[in-house]
């Protein structure tokens, strides 16, 4: 018997507005044919979420033949980026295997193995990529023409991508369902997306047991996470986004992160009310933050 999700909507409403700031989600459960958003039609800014949808383009490209999933391409001056990732700390000039490149992005949320991709793919690309899947609102800024003037100005409020909550949860369906490109090429990325080095908000909300494909994002007034949890209930997509954020701490305690993390808890309480397990006392000293 399906439970009734109009409990669960309240309880993460209640949690988004008390957020100091501006909180919304989108939630899919696949078996239960559950959808439930606040703001899921809102624009937010991705921060490192939007990694995804280069990763995705990228093995577009691979399956097509312009990209080969073995090659190097070298790291340039202008590749570099701090921040997030292990590429910064490279050799200018050292070539670096696509494969490790797709990995590093999405598993340490490389900024450098990023650029890299999407210089070679093109944004322009990524985002066509995008628009045929049919997400009319998630876009890539992290490497526009210098002429492109709407892409500058969407950038400079932005950062580095946007997208509506109710988009990201398509695009990891897409995944899911193997419409975002080859069944082969749709399976790799859910095991990439599952080997999270960054797993402290939907994956730390989970059991351990449980697969959690996910890929979260962080600037300094947002803080966002997006997943796929393969749970006993049945699969679920679950996208939680902040924006104009007034905690801004680079911390575990951060307001948002602690949001995001109620979320996820009351989605999983809800679809597995006789689930033992809860988070253990002190994981918070292993949080990679």
């Amino acid at each position: 018997m399906s439970p009734n999700p109009a409990r669960l909507k309240a309880k993460l409403d209640a949690i988004c507005e008390r957020f100091r700031g501006v909180m919304g989600y989108s939630l899919y459960h696949t078996r239960y044919q559950h959808r439930l958003n606040r703001l899921g039609d809102e624009i937010f800014p991705t921060a490192s979420t939007i990694k995804t949808a280069v990763m995705a383009k990228a093995f577009e490209e691979i399956e097509a033949g312009r990209l080969n999933y073995n090659e190097s391409i070298p790291i340039t001056p202008d590749d570099i980026r701090d921040g997030a990732g292990l590429l910064q700390f490279f050799r200018e000039k050292q070539s670096v295997p696509v494969k490790m490149l797709l990995h590093l992005m999405i598993t340490v949320s490389d900024n450098t193995a990023t650029v890299i991709l999407a210089r070679r793919l093109g944004t322009v690309e990524v985002n066509r990529y995008l628009e045929r899947l049919g997400l009319k609102h998630t876009r890539l800024l992290m490497l526009h023409p210098p002429a492109d003037l709407e892409l500058k100005e969407l950038r400079d409020r932005w950062g580095m991508g946007m997208c509506t909550p109710n988009e990201m949860v398509e695009l990891l369906d897409a995944i899911r369902t193997g419409k975002a490109g080859t069944p082969a090429a749709c399976d790799r990325m859910l095991r990439i997306l599952s080997h999270q080095f960054y797993d402290n908000l939907i994956a730390s909300s989970v059991p351990p047991w449980v697969v959690a494909a996910t890929k979260s994002g962080a600037i300094e007034r947002s803080r966002s996470d997006t997943g796929i949890v393969f749970s006993p209930s049945g699969a679920y997509i679950l996208a939680v986004y902040t924006k104009e954020a007034e905690d801004t701490r680079w911390s575990p305690d951060n307001e948002g992160e602690i949001a995001i993390r109620e979320v996820a808890r009351e989605v999983w309480r809800f679809y597995h009310p006789r689930e033992q397990w809860q988070p253990p006392m002190g994981m918070e000293r292993y949080s990679p933050d």
